[in-house]
C-alpha cells in the first residue's frame, strides 16, 4: 500500500470514529430529552411508617403524576441509611435510582464510621433540599424525677437519679437522636443506656410498648401520640416552638441551648454522582413543582415540616457548609460507633 492510499485509510478511520461518537452522544442527547421513559425507583433509607417515608411516599405519587412515569418507594433500612444510601451511590448515573433521605444520612453518620462506603460530596449529585422539621423528644407517661418537676429539667433530674438505668432509642448510630441523646447525658451528669434502632417508627414502637424510656420523633407525629396519653413531650428542637405543638417548650427555653437542639434537619433528594445535567434539572423542576401541590403542602403541614425546594447548587452548598459543622460537633461530643 502507498503513502496515498494509507493517508486516505486514516482518513476514512477518522471519519468513521467521528460519525460513530457523534452517533453516541446525538443518542445520549436524545435519551435524556426524553427522560423518564421507565419507572424510577426511590429509596428510602428507614423503615416504612416514619415521617421520612411518609413524605416520601407523598412526594413519589406526585412525582409520577408528573413525570409521567411510575416513582416506585424502595424502603432499604439498616445501619443508619448507609445500606439504603451505598446502593444509590453504586446505581448507574441515569436519574432512574433516587435516594430521599434526611442530614443524618448524608452527613452525621460520615462522621463516626471510619470505612464509608460512599462519600456524600463527591459520590451524590445533589438534585433539591426539599424540606426541614423539629423533632420532639417523648418520655413514658410516667415518667418524672421524685420530686414531680415538669419537663426537661424533671428529665435530667430523673437520669441523675438513676444512673445507666434509663434508655432512650435512636434511629441509628450518628442520628441526630443519638447525639441528642449523648447531650442530655452528658448535661444530666450521669450515663443513658442508647439502644439504637433501624427508624423511628420502630423505636416509637418500643417506647409505646414500654422496653424504652426515651425516644424521638417529627413533632406532629409526636404530638398525635401524646394527645392519646400514649407518651409525654418534653421538648422541641429548633428556634421556636412548633405550632402543632405550642404548648411544648423548645430545648432551649430550658436552659439547654446548644446549637444541636437549635438547628433543623432536612430532608432532600440526590441522584447518583454523574447523572447528566439535564436529568437532575428534570427531576429538580418536578420535585419543586410537587412541593407547591395541596397533597403535599397537607403532608407537610401534617408532618409539621417546612417546604425548601433548591436548586442542585444550593443544595450542593448546604451539604458542603453542614458538613464540617456536624462532624465537628458530633467528634466533641464523643460520639463514636456502635
Amino acid at each position: 500500500m502507498n503513502i496515498r492510499s494509507r493517508a486516505i485509510g486514516k482518513i476514512v478511520l477518522c471519519v468513521s470514529a467521528w460519525a460513530a461518537l457523534t452517533s453516541l452522544l446525538s443518542s445520549a442527547h436524545a435519551q435524556e430529552a426524553a427522560f423518564p421513559v421507565k419507572p424510577i425507583r426511590l429509596v428510602i433509607p428507614f423503615p416504612a411508617g416514619g415521617p421520612t417515608d411518609a413524605l416520601g411516599r407523598r412526594i413519589a405519587q406526585t412525582l409520577g403524576e408528573s413525570l409521567g412515569q411510575p416513582v416506585v418507594v424502595d424502603n432499604k433500612p439498616g445501619a443508619s441509611g448507609i445500606i439504603g444510601s451505598a446502593e444509590v451511590a453504586r446505581a448507574p448515573a441515569d436519574g432512574y435510582t433516587l435516594l430521599f433521605s434526611n442530614s443524618d444520612v448524608f452527613i452525621n453518620v460520615t462522621g463516626i464510621v471510619k470505612k464509608m462506603p460512599y462519600d456524600p460530596l463527591r459520590d451524590f449529585a445533589p438534585v433539591s433540599l426539599l424540606a426541614r422539621y423539629g423533632v420532639a423528644m417523648m418520655v413514658r407517661p410516667d415518667m418524672r424525677d421524685a420530686a414531680g418537676v415538669p419537663g426537661l429539667p424533671g428529665v435530667l433530674r430523673a437520669i441523675q437519679a438513676n444512673p445507666g438505668k434509663l434508655s432512650y432509642g435512636s434511629w441509628g448510630p450518628a442520628t441526630y437522636p443519638h447525639l441528642i441523646g449523648e447531650a442530655l447525658a452528658r448535661r444530666a451528669g450521669a450515663p443513658l443506656v442508647h439502644v439504637p434502632y433501624r427508624g423511628a417508627s420502630p423505636a416509637l414502637q418500643d417506647l409505646l410498648g414500654g422496653s424504652i424510656d426515651i425516644a424521638f420523633l417529627g413533632t406532629a407525629v409526636a404530638a398525635g401520640y401524646a394527645q392519646k396519653g400514649q407518651v409525654r413531650l418534653v421538648a422541641v428542637t429548633g428556634e421556636r416552638r412548633d405550632p402543632l405543638a405550642p404548648d411544648v417548650p423548645t430545648f432551649a427555653e430550658q436552659g439547654m441551648a446548644e446549637a444541636l437542639v437549635r438547628m433543623s434537619p432536612w430532608i432532600g433528594v440526590a441522584a447518583p454522582a454523574r447523572t447528566p445535567d439535564a436529568v437532575v434539572h428534570k427531576l429538580q423542576q418536578a420535585l419543586v413543582d410537587a412541593l407547591a401541590t395541596q397533597e403535599v403542602r397537607r403532608t407537610l403541614r401534617d408532618l409539621s415540616m417546612e417546604a425548601v425546594g433548591s436548586t442542585p447548587q444550593a443544595f450542593g452548598a448546604q451539604l458542603r457548609n453542614d458538613f464540617p459543622w456536624m462532624t465537628d460537633l458530633i467528634r466533641a461530643a464523643g460520639v463514636v460507633a456502635e
